[in-house]
Formats: C-alpha cells, sequence, structure tokens
C-alpha cells in the first residue's frame, strides 16, 4: 500500500526535551548517541503505512473526540533487551492516557491498519539498537508533561535524517 507512515502521539515541548537531553550528556553513557531529541514523543498507536482515504477518515475521527486534558510524571527510564530501546516511562499509566490511546489503536486495527501484537506501554524512546543497556550515573530528575492535545504524525527521512512531523494537531478539552 502506498500512502505514508503514521502514527498518533503526544509531542515534548522545548523544555523537556532539553530536561531530558542535559540528563543524557551529563549522567547517561551508552555506546551510541541517543535518538534525535526533535523526534521524543509517546506513541499512543502506530498505523503503518496509510492512504489518503483512511488518513482523512483518521483526522475526521480523532477530531471529534472528547476527552479532558492530563498530566503524565516520568521518573524512570526502562530498557528492552530484545531490540535496544532505552526509554523513559511515565510512572503510571494514567487511566486518562488509556482513555486517549486505546480508542486510537482501535480505530486504527478497524480501518485495518495495524495491529499491534504488544500491549499498550506508553515511553519516549531516548536510545534505539543500543547495546548493551546504558549506564545510568543518576537516576532522570522526574518531570510532568502537561497533555493538552496530540498530534497525528508522519514518519519520513529527509537529507537531515529521520523526521516525526506533525500531520494534524488535535486538542484535549473537558
Amino acid at each position: 500500500m502506498s500512502g505514508k507512515r503514521l502514527f498518533f502521539g503526544i509531542g515534548l515541548g522545548p523544555r523537556h526535551r532539553t530536561h531530558i537531553q542535559s540528563w543524557l550528556t551529563q549522567h547517561v553513557t551508552a555506546k551510541k548517541a541517543p535518538t534525535l531529541s526533535r523526534n521524543w514523543h509517546v506513541t499512543l498507536a502506530f498505523l503503518a503505512q496509510v492512504d489518503n482515504e483512511r488518513e482523512e477518515t483518521l483526522i475526521r475521527w480523532a477530531s471529534e473526540l472528547e476527552l479532558p486534558p492530563f498530566q503524565l510524571r516520568f521518573a524512570e527510564s526502562g530498557y528492552w533487551s530484545h531490540n535496544g530501546i532505552f526509554y523513559l516511562q511515565p510512572d503510571h499509566i494514567n487511566p486518562s492516557l488509556r482513555s486517549l490511546a486505546d480508542p486510537l489503536r482501535e480505530y486504527g486495527e478497524q480501518l485495518g491498519l495495524y495491529r499491534n501484537p504488544y500491549p499498550f506501554s506508553p515511553h519516549i524512546t531516548v536510545f534505539r539498537g543500543v547495546k548493551p543497556v546504558p549506564h545510568v550515573d543518576v537516576p532522570i530528575e522526574p518531570f510532568s508533561l502537561d497533555v493538552t492535545h496530540f498530534h497525528l504524525y508522519q514518519s519520513h527521512t529527509l537529507d537531515d535524517g529521520l523526521h516525526y512531523t506533525p500531520v494534524e494537531t488535535f486538542a484535549l478539552s473537558a
């Protein structure tokens, strides 16, 4: 199928990216460079290749969601050895986060786009394909992310590498 490689996600602002980058530079040692900070996000639902018609359907559907803003608190790192992903994770899966992610994942499946074989595991990937596990001298200083909107992102490669570019933004409101 032709189309765009899309996913729904929550972006990080400059303040959060700077905080994470500072922690990585000062307190984390790894065998490779971290992922690009411009791409740090929390994936809500991966959709894979999406044609224009289904993209428009997704945008219409997501714009009708009515969910309140919420907050995520990040205080922990983790590591998946099978794929070398080192990540930051929220200290718990907020019910509001699940109320946003679950319908997005389910709707993508209904449209026949992608069925994720793994349970929802919110995280920010800061290293990809890194082995062994990065060494952390000092845990990250906890930070909170106010989630007031989410995005439909396109994953694409340009001359300067991988980019996750918002295609559409959706506000959360009470």
